[in-house]
């Protein structure tokens, strides 16, 4: 019902099609373009295991990351959908998707078309109106959100705007709130948090110039965690979450950092501790250089 519901929201005000919200991807098809992401840091010198885990923090919405789980798809298939673009566009943004979604372990629906989409992307005129008559017309999707949340979602300024809708269910993913014993644990939670459903909103104007697959990659560091843009400045490395900063060159896709980032979120258990996770990028990135200098001497 939640997901029928917000796309008969988005009917009439994402639904047109827009072939000058972002250009082709230069690089390779969606589903070849993970095979090279590869991005070192903005100095051209190692960053330090400190610098890294500071930087995971600033990525990430602000919480008691030390006594919960941070968000992630766990009990749910991703259904990736997108609104407002050409079927060619959205067809390859919706692979490029997919094969990332894929690459981190997650579960799918299968790709024929048939699913209804629980990872939305919708490319709309004005992102905080569309939020805004959202609301307004169908409040009570709104009533489990946190009040500072809801606030800070229809104030938001900027010209991205995403809606996560999150579940607490228990390590075994029962409903929370069952009547089984649960324990507890420094390294494991009683409870998990699992995103349900995600909209992701572009402000037509704002994307003139970026790519299907920047776009596509920025979507899915904000919609697969619950994460916030950064400004370039100061980040020991790139990461596709300044797409937008006025004041940096963004990268074209996702990098070292983004990929780490999300590796960590899903690798493991749902209900471990979200401190847990954000210190796991490092070891995230010591594997993906690990398996670079693997492909290097198998390559040689």
């Amino acid at each position: 019902m939640l997901r029928a519901a917000i796309l008969a929201g988005l009917a009439g005000l994402a639904a047109a099609p827009s072939t000058a919200s972002a250009q082709p991807a230069e690089p390779a098809p969606a589903a070849e373009a993970g095979e090279d992401i590869v991005v070192t840091g903005r100095t051209g010198e190692p960053s330090t295991q400190t610098e890294v885990t500071r930087q995971a923090r600033a990525v990430t919405v602000p919480g008691a990351i030390r006594h919960f789980a941070l968000p992630r798809f766990e009990g749910d298939r991703l259904c990736p959908g997108i609104s407002g673009l050409q079927a060619e566009d959205a067809a390859l943004m919706i692979d490029r998707i997919r094969a990332t979604a894929e690459d981190l372990g997650l579960r799918m629906t299968r790709d024929d078309g048939t699913c209804r989409p629980n990872f939305v992307v919708a490319f709309v005129d004005d992102g905080q109106e569309t939020i805004r008559s959202i609301q307004k017309g169908r409040y009570w999707l709104f009533r489990d959100m946190p009040p500072h949340e809801l606030r800070e979602l229809l104030g938001e300024e900027g010209p991205v705007r995403v809606w996560t809708a999150t579940v607490k269910r228990t390590r075994d993913g029962m409903p929370a709130g069952s009547s089984q014993w649960m324990a507890s644990s420094r390294i494991y939670l009683a409870m998990r948090e699992d995103i349900v459903w995600v909209l992701v909103l572009f402000d037509r104007d704002d994307v003139q110039g970026k790519t299907l697959l920047q776009l596509a990659d920025y979507a899915m560091m904000r919609g697969l965690a619950r994460t916030r843009p950064v400004e370039s400045d100061g980040q020991p490395m790139d990461t596709i979450l300044a797409l937008f900063d006025p004041g940096a060159t963004p990268p074209g896709r996702m990098t070292e950092f983004d990929r780490a980032y999300l590796g960590a979120i899903y690798d493991g258990l749902p209900n471990m501790p979200g401190i847990t996770k954000v210190l796991g990028v490092n070891r995230q990135l010591r594997l993906q250089e690990r398996e670079a200098q693997a492909a290097d001497a198998k390559g040689k």
